[in-house]
């Protein structure tokens, strides 16, 4: 019989020794070896990632590294963050020494030599994140600071590992995807008491697929909260889709009845549009997609970069708990789509044990001849 939702045993540990003592700033940066830390010197930062869904060949090293030539798109041309990347690694040699040549950083024969050596280690690739697990647990175990790519996992068992791992190296960790880290979420939070009750949640964005691209369900997960009962999702390819449309069933608290929230994906020309509607009034917000690259660096890419070097910095992002309900929410859309044609789903049902399997993407967990 396949295991129901496992929380093994990070959830289980005392707050000392799980997230909340992160909170304090409780790891050590690996790459200071036997002396006092230097704060004007700066953070070492593994890759770890350069396919063809990497951010880092994108957009993040142009941040990173804001001075560097190399870029076919240009960077800031003045440096905004207080971190380098010196070590590469990747399935792919060639294209791990083309960008380390770039950045003038160091390709490391096995994935896991850089640690030790580095802050931070930054999973940069989607077409990572099947073996994702295998690649970062002996870095989370050494108390390495983790940037874990989205969408995680493709399957409970695989996050669980992972955060038994973080939890046993007391490491900071951060896995997000982009929207998470935009300004209007704070925003929007402010001003839910304007709308009173909330009746229902719209929002819109730019896709082309499901796990890659579809940044706005977690983004709405941070602003309403991860107290999600059921959900549902389907689209007309996971992949190279034309729409997605994902629903999250809130079951309601105190004075608030339920209310569902509805997330449209197609390649509309703007970034998101989110709308919340209630008893007293309406509130909203958007992104607008297009002006110039420093623009979309600045304000698309950058604060989740700069959040990355706050978790290097040693202080963890959220709760590991947080972590593994976005990933099961996640994985229970997947589910809908893949095994009940788009039917709801209550969270908390999907076998931990269960995998997504789409014809469309390589969720291969086997590294071992690579790593």
């Amino acid at each position: 019989m396949p295991e129901l939702k496992s929380r093994r045993s990070f959830l289980g540990k005392s707050a000392a020794a799980g997230a909340a003592s992160l909170l304090a700033g409780g790891a050590a940066h690996a790459a200071d070896k036997g002396g006092e830390k230097n704060p004007d010197r700066k953070l070492k930062i593994g890759v770890i990632g350069l396919g063809p869904y990497s951010f880092m060949l994108w957009s993040w090293s142009d941040i990173i590294e804001g001075t560097k030539p190399g870029s076919p798109r240009g960077n800031f041309g003045s440096r905004l963050l207080n971190m380098e990347i010196t070590h590469v690694w990747d399935t792919n040699k060639q294209a791990a020494q083309e960008f380390a040549t770039r950045m003038g950083a160091t390709v490391v024969k096995k994935s896991d030599d850089m640690i030790g050596a580095i802050d931070g280690l930054i999973m940069a690739d989607f077409g990572d994140v099947g073996y994702q697990a295998k690649l970062i647990i002996p870095y989370l175990e050494a108390g390495v600071p983790t940037y874990i790519s989205r969408p995680f996992a493709y399957s409970l068992n695989d996050i669980d590992a992972i955060l038994e791992a973080a939890a046993k190296g007391n490491t900071p960790i951060l896995a997000t995807a982009k929207y998470e880290h935009y300004k209007e979420v704070p925003a929007l939070q402010s001003k839910l008491k304007n709308v009173g009750t909330i009746r229902i949640v719209q929002a819109a964005t730019f896709t082309i697929d499901f796990p890659v691209h579809f940044h706005i369900q977690f983004m709405m997960l941070k602003l309403l909260g991860y107290d999600v009962k059921r959900v549902s999702m389907f689209c007309d390819h996971d992949m190279k889709s034309t729409y997605v449309h994902q629903t999250f069933l809130y079951p309601g608290k105190d004075k608030q009845p339920p209310y569902i929230c509805t997330i449209d994906g197609a390649q509309i020309p703007d970034s998101f549009h989110i709308r919340i509607i209630g008893d007293d009034g309406i509130e909203e917000a958007s992104m607008l997609r297009g002006y110039n690259w420093e623009y979309s660096l600045l304000h698309r890419y950058a604060p989740q970069v700069i959040d990355m070097q706050r978790t290097f910095e040693g202080r963890n992002y959220e709760p590991y708990d947080i972590v593994r309900k976005k990933t099961e929410i996640f994985l229970t859309s997947y589910y809908s789509y893949l095994e009940k044609g788009g039917a709801p789903v209550d969270v908390g049902t999907v076998p931990a044990d269960w995998r997504v399997n789409s014809p469309n993407i390589n969720t291969r967990q086997d590294i071992d001849k690579y790593s």
